[in-house]
């Protein structure tokens, strides 16, 4: 796939989203739903933001980069940090949807997702192409 392809799919993918969730917003009374019309809101603002983030974060990689890494490694990065981000934004609005949300729960949120960026930014990739055994 080429790099014009992702971003078209990626652009047509997030509208779709955005358009799914605008769908539940209108058609979901949340006063008389199940847990599944919770679910549907969640899912399709997750997917929604993942794009939005992801392609936005690439964009700015795309502008403003000050190393020239290739465009797939950018691709990578900006997904990577948008389903971190988006996975905040979601589980901090379901914790408040729910009434759980107060200062030491959102700190607690924010020093583990803190702590997952952290870990995942720590961890080096090895080479894992096979040495030469040949004597």
């Amino acid at each position: 796939m080429t790099l014009r392809q992702y971003i078209l799919t990626m652009i047509f993918a997030t509208f779709l989203c955005w358009v799914s969730w605008v769908f539940v917003i209108m058609n979901i009374d949340p006063y008389q739903t199940t847990s599944l019309g919770f679910v549907f809101f969640y899912v399709s603002l997750f997917l929604a933001l993942l794009g939005t983030i992801s392609l936005l974060t690439f964009l700015s990689y795309k502008l403003f980069a000050s190393r020239d890494l290739p465009l797939f490694r950018y691709v990578q990065i900006s997904f990577k940090q948008s389903l971190f981000a988006t996975a905040f934004l979601v589980v901090f609005l379901y914790l408040q949807g729910r009434g759980y949300l107060n200062i030491w729960n959102a700190l607690i949120l924010f020093t583990i997702f803190i702590l997952i960026i952290s870990f995942t930014l720590s961890i080096k990739h090895k080479n894992t192409t096979t040495p030469n055994l040949d004597l």
